[in-house]
């Protein structure tokens, strides 16, 4: 392929570059969210291969530990609901409204 005297060809390549300042605070956030990481993690990196490998392990467990503590407290909330719901239909209603917590208890032999 030969180009005609004086032009050069130029590859179009997009480049990712945005002015905006929240991208620019992200990245930077991002970076020294890395920068702190790592040299919160150097201690870990000098010791010998198999504590490393123990810290991780209990890293992941701990993460799993916290990951499954919502469906844990679901399945806990759901048990109360059903027997809150089951003591509701279980309990007889009466012809009359329940008792307003708010009124003293005895009114009757007052006048208003």
């Amino acid at each position: 392929m030969s180009e005609p005297q004086g032009e050069v060809r130029v590859r179009n390549v997009t480049t990712q570059r945005s002015d905006s300042f929240l991208e620019s605070a992200t990245e930077f956030a991002g970076g020294v969210f890395r920068l702190g990481f790592s040299v919160a993690t150097l201690p870990f990196a000098l010791l010998p291969r198999e504590s490393r490998q123990h810290m991780r392990n209990a890293t992941r467990e701990l993460m799993y530990a916290f990951a499954s503590l919502p469906r844990d407290f679901a399945e806990v909330a759901g048990e109360a609901i059903e027997d809150w719901a089951r003591d509701a239909d279980s309990t007889p209603t009466g012809h009359h409204a329940p008792r307003d917590e708010m009124k003293p208890a005895s009114t009757a032999g007052r006048k208003a």
